[in-house]
């Protein structure tokens, strides 16, 4: 295999002298400048009259799976480091194989959802476009290409330069234009999660309220907004818009409309303890309500609020309709009377990483203190969203436990996390941790990535023990990667 595959780069252009040289810059300055009118940002569309059957949500895409099973994905950020990681993990359950009504088939069929953040949404969002596919394109198309690279080319091309220049126009909505023309191929969320593929959730943070916003259509009602038509590769970008190198990704906030109004929402304000989630989360959607003093959202990476896309999204009250405890968006009652093995597979692959002022016991300067604070701030994150994400599954398995007979099968759940800090090798992990969070990395190492997921998911004592919950053991599983 290859170790990477190049991207296509466009020619240098021919020098021709002092000022000749200057006359095609400059006639492509006035072209983008004549053209900056044309570049608009893409907006979310008004609700208007949309039909039970086209909302984005759990009850219309979610495959139709065995209801004893439920298998949820979750996606980290870290730019290509967890894009590959992921992916990984996809590979894995592709080639694991297990009876199903005394029929082979692959774990990955049997995955109901995915939900992910930042450098884990590309992973997510083109398999769930695309299914299959993402095992024969997505490597040369994404992983092994210089994103970076060729991000940094548009961004400073004269024609980019004068459309950024524009108010309703910043570098995050080229680089989602970019990403819709060149990866997504310009699908949107009626596109999305069809055809048995897993139903696909993309999470960015919300900085108007301070909170995760999710990507369903049940998120999309408080803005009295159409999911459906909007861009896969927008969301995508809001997902990974790092604040800084990105700017941020907007949303409009339209009239009021029937389905802002949510009984659960109104119920929680008036009587829950405002400690309580859903009434944080309550107090945050109120505000959508008022569209005269917030007509805009503001979305950035999603790893701001919950850089592993679970609890924010999967354990939200939003995606419930306010109903956490029985999941009630995901399960019907007949559904959650049935269900019996549940297994969330969280692939986290932040990192850590030692900084020369602290090997040097040096005086960190202002970049590098505000970087450390950084990444000390999301690595306490991450390690809290995944105790609590487990914790409220847990919780989740002994309510429905409890609203079964004696005599009927419980629910289990089964929760395996993914991590560099499990390589038990001191020499690799510290490999991995080196991997910085960019947009470009060499083919051997996404390469690395790929089979390390590979092999701690078949490490998982808790994804073994989902396998053998099932009562069936893999009749077929190969821990090395097939050829592509």
């Amino acid at each position: 295999m290859n170790a990477g595959v190049p991207p296509t780069v466009e020619p240098a252009p021919r020098r021709v002298g002092r000022f000749g040289s200057l006359i095609p810059v400059l006639l492509v300055a006035l072209i983008g400048l004549a053209l900056t009118g044309c570049a608009h940002r893409v907006w979310n569309e008004p609700i208007g009259h949309l039909s039970a059957d086209q909302r984005y949500d759990f009850r219309n895409r979610l495959p139709n799976n065995p209801d004893d099973t439920f298998v949820v994905l979750a996606f980290s950020g870290g730019g290509t480091r967890a894009a590959a990681f992921s992916y990984g993990v996809l590979e894995s359950l592709r080639d694991t194989t297990i009876l199903v009504d005394g029929k082979q088939r692959r774990l990955l069929d049997e995955v109901d959802v995915i939900t992910s953040v930042s450098g884990g949404s590309y992973t997510a969002a083109y398999y769930g476009l695309f299914g299959d596919r993402i095992f024969r394109d997505f490597t040369r198309d994404f992983l092994y290409r210089d994103w970076q690279g060729e991000l940094i080319r548009l961004a400073v091309r004269p024609w980019s330069l004068t459309t950024m220049a524009s108010r309703d126009y910043n570098r995050s909505d080229l680089v989602a234009a970019y990403l819709d023309r060149t990866l997504f191929e310009g699908k949107t969320f009626s596109d999305m999660s069809r055809n048995e593929l897993p139903f696909v959730i993309l999470n960015a943070s919300d900085i108007n309220n301070a909170t995760t916003f999710s990507f369903i259509q049940q998120q999309f009602d408080f803005l009295c907004s159409d999911l459906s038509s909007y861009p896969v590769a927008n969301a995508v970008m809001a997902s990974s818009a790092l604040p800084g190198p990105f700017a941020t990704m907007a949303l409009r906030n339209y009239g009021d409309c029937g389905e802002r109004h949510r009984s659960w929402m109104q119920d929680s304000l008036e009587h829950d303890d405002f400690l309580d989630r859903r009434h944080v989360v309550a107090l945050a959607l109120e505000r959508y309500s008022h569209p005269d003093r917030m007509p805009i959202l503001r979305l950035v990476d999603g790893g701001v609020t919950d850089n592993l896309g679970v609890r924010g999204s999967m354990m939200s009250p939003v995606a419930h309709y306010g109903n956490v405890a029985d999941m009630a968006g995901a399960f019907t009652p007949e559904r959650l009377r049935r269900v019996r093995h549940v297994l969330v597979v969280v692939a986290n692959a932040d990192i850590y990483r030692e900084a020369r002022w602290s090997v040097n016991g040096n005086e960190p300067g202002m970049i590098d203190m505000l970087h450390s604070s950084f990444d000390a701030a999301l690595g306490i994150l991450n390690t809290e969203t995944i105790a609590l994400a487990k914790q409220g599954f847990l919780m989740w398995e002994s309510h429905v436990n409890s609203l079964r007979s004696p005599d009927e099968p419980k629910v289990k759940v089964r929760f395996a996390i993914l991590t560099f800090n499990q390589i038990q090798d001191r020499g690799e992990r510290e490999r991995f941790n080196a991997m910085p969070t960019t947009f470009r990395l060499g083919g051997a190492d996404v390469d690395a990535l790929i089979a390390q997921a590979r092999e701690l998911l078949a490490k998982s004592p808790d994804y073994n023990s989902f396998l053998g919950d099932l009562d069936h053991a893999p009749v077929a599983y190969n821990s090395k990667r097939k050829s592509r």
